[in-house]
């Protein structure tokens, strides 16, 4: 008797101690214990509203301005970013993100924009939280994804960040869109030997219908208001305003990434900014998670076991110790000496 009791009370202690592991992780899907208030601004005729999180007790912390990839994404991108905020602010770093226009509470379409427009957003951003918030310049600084790579470089040209993390972002927006198009041949099972023309043949289709003077129909299901936009943001090419970014520069890159073709991408911020930062994490996915379970192109992609695992995993869902990477390298710039 003494046995199954002893044994009943160690099953019971280790069903509390998953339980509270799980209750953790669920936490990483929620806004941290912290300074939170929400804002709006005007910007280009448009208000954007958007939410800042400190750490609490740290007004003087350092602030993450948020910059979205593609899509009609909120501010926390469906909970997608909270792990990462948590991450962050656990670490004493802030964060600001926005709803894209059209999303949310921003008024206005994101479809209707320019990268050129959504830079002069960001650099609205950083002027306003200077401004009037209070945060200090020196403590701004810029974090931003994927279709931000065409959009950070032109806003931290025109202020100086304390920092810019810039995660799975390609230079060339043509040569993208080729790599995109392999490796999503690759996982359809195209033959080999075919895949090559196949991506080929889909660039230059491409061409037909949205570089300059492109007058081929739009492919079918495209809505009018998604072509005018890849029309407007086609020809997009980053590498003179990565050139011309000012501060410090972290640029990192999954090397599974089947989004974005990472090493040749990191070898051009290389040799474009030879001060910055430059890393390619193994085992990492296009927005730097665990490649073994996460690795598609699209969120819409994942099977129910993979949002099952993203929920319960929180944080971990990243490859192993990225976050200390980003979170340790935001701190040495905003630190005495790091700068």
């Amino acid at each position: 008797m003494r046995r199954v009791m002893v044994w009943w009370g160690g099953a019971v202690l280790l069903l509390l101690i998953a339980g509270l592991w799980v209750l953790d992780r669920l936490g990483d899907l929620e806004l941290p214990d912290a300074d939170i208030t929400h804002h709006q601004l005007e910007t280009g005729g448009v208000r954007l509203a958007g939410t800042l999180v400190l750490p609490r007790g740290r007004p003087d912390a350092p602030v993450a301005i948020i910059v979205h990839g593609d899509g009609p994404q909120d501010r926390w991108s469906g909970a997608g970013y909270l792990p990462l905020v948590n991450a962050l602010t656990e670490r004493g770093i802030g964060v600001f993100s926005w709803d894209k226009p059209g999303v949310g509470e921003s008024g206005g379409d994101w479809l209707d924009q320019s990268m050129e427009d959504r830079a002069a957003s960001a650099v609205a951003v950083f002027r306003y939280l200077s401004t009037a918030v209070g945060i200090a310049p020196e403590r701004l600084g810029y974090l931003g994804f994927s279709q931000a790579g065409w959009v950070v470089p032109q806003a931290a040209g025109q202020v100086e960040p304390a920092f810019t993390v810039l995660i799975g972002v390609a230079v060339n927006l043509r040569l993208q869109g080729l790599y995109y198009t392999t490796r999503r041949r690759e996982r359809e099972g195209v033959p080999r030997g075919e895949i090559s023309a196949q991506a080929q043949a889909n660039l230059t289709e491409s061409d037909a219908v949205f570089a300059a003077g492109g007058s081929a129909a739009v492919p079918e299901g495209m809505s009018p208001e998604r072509a005018a936009f890849v029309r407007r943001i086609y020809g997009a090419d980053a590498a003179a305003d990565i050139g011309a970014m000012r501060g410090p520069l972290l640029a990192i890159w999954g090397a599974e990434d089947l989004n974005v073709d990472p090493e040749p991408n990191a070898a051009r911020y290389r040799m474009l900014v030879p001060d910055a930062t430059v890393q390619v994490v193994p085992r990492a996915t296009h927005s730097l998670l665990d490649a073994g379970r996460y690795n598609y192109q699209l969120v819409e992609q994942w099977p129910l076991s993979a949002q099952v695992a993203f929920a319960l995993s929180g944080r971990e869902a990243y490859a192993p110790g990225v976050l200390d990477r980003i979170t340790d390298w935001i701190g040495a710039q905003v630190t005495p000496g790091g700068r």
